[in-house]
């Protein structure tokens, strides 16, 4: 995975060269101009500015959101698209094309529209978009991201707040602890002990990571890649005495983070009915899966995240893995 930060330099440059190949389309630049989302509006407004005065300013430029269940666009200022643009040539302009549905769908209404000569651009698209705009800045990977004209470029963050501690590997060391295991209310997992973890990690590839907090274990995760590309978190656990914390936010961001620089498409996992609540906040849905455990009185269902754009299969055109 890779992220891309571009400044207000980078934009600039990327708007100025489009700018550039639109006056040098002289007569045949489009007048008409539809700008797809605020982003979109954003970048228009970095082009617009360098075609003033000259042949490819636009006579037109329209603001629209597109309501992909509907398959509508949506004007987002005062005056609405034209209901028939008969011979006039239209740019499509947005900021980042994902999985390339809008644009698609908002071209398609364009040419229900009578438009028969448009150009698009998009500052970034992924190389998975299936629609791929005339004119792109940057193409980046599936898995990749981009930023552009942040005030300042973030760090990766797994805290959020207080209690602070640290996030590391389990060693060898660890099987050695007094308990020899984390109690956290869960019968299945207070079995497990640090043993049994460090032996997945030798003979399962697995990987276990700890949350430490003053030489104490206050938390773990345990994860592995499956044969489908996904990450399969198999346990999390909080000790009973760092519960509602926030403890267990931070071992999910780092597991998304982690399958996410491993450019996997999914996470997975089993969550306990009463539990299923934490894991929809962190962006789970249920799926066709339902596990009873019988006498520990525990009822589980399978959850997945998809890192690829968070879409439904529908929204992305493939078939659900």
């Amino acid at each position: 995975m890779h992220t891309y930060f571009l400044g207000d330099a980078e934009v600039g440059s990327y708007a100025a060269d489009l700018a550039a190949r639109l006056v040098d389309l002289g007569d045949q630049a489009p007048r008409t101009w539809v700008s797809l989302g605020i982003s979109g509006d954003k970048m228009t407004a970095e082009i617009v500015k360098r075609v003033l005065g000259t042949a490819a300013e636009p006579e037109a430029i329209h603001s629209v959101a597109f309501d992909r269940t509907k398959r509508e666009a949506i004007s987002r200022d005062d005056g609405d698209l034209p209901t028939d643009l008969g011979e006039r040539s239209v740019l499509v302009i947005d900021a980042a094309v994902h999985s390339g549905a809008s644009m698609r769908h908002l071209v398609d209404v364009l040419n229900a529209r009578g438009c028969r000569s448009l150009l698009s651009y998009s500052l970034v698209v992924k190389i998975t978009s299936e629609f791929v705009p005339c004119y792109f800045g940057l193409m980046i990977g599936e898995h990749d991201r981009a930023f552009f004209q942040l005030d300042r470029i973030p760090n990766n963050r797994l805290l959020r707040k207080a209690p602070f501690g640290a996030v590391r590997m389990l060693r060898e060391d660890d099987i050695r602890r007094e308990p020899d295991c984390l109690t956290c209310g869960v019968k299945s997992i207070d079995r497990m002990t640090y043993g049994d973890l460090w032996y997945d990690t030798r003979t399962k590839g697995s990987h276990v990571y700890l949350y430490e907090i003053g030489g104490e274990i206050a938390g773990y995760i345990h994860f592995k890649r499956t044969p489908e590309n996904r990450l399969f978190i198999d346990l999390i656990a909080n000790g009973t005495a760092f519960q509602g914390q926030g403890i267990g936010g931070v071992l999910m961001r780092w597991a998304e983070t982690y399958a996410r620089a491993a450019r996997m498409s999914a996470i997975d996992l089993w969550a306990i009915e009463a539990r299923m609540g934490f894991y929809r906040h962190h962006g789970y849905e249920a799926q066709d899966g339902r596990m009873d455990l019988g006498g520990e009185g525990e009822v589980y269902h399978l959850m997945r995240r998809r890192l690829l754009y968070n879409l439904k299969p529908e929204d992305l055109h493939v078939e659900a893995a």
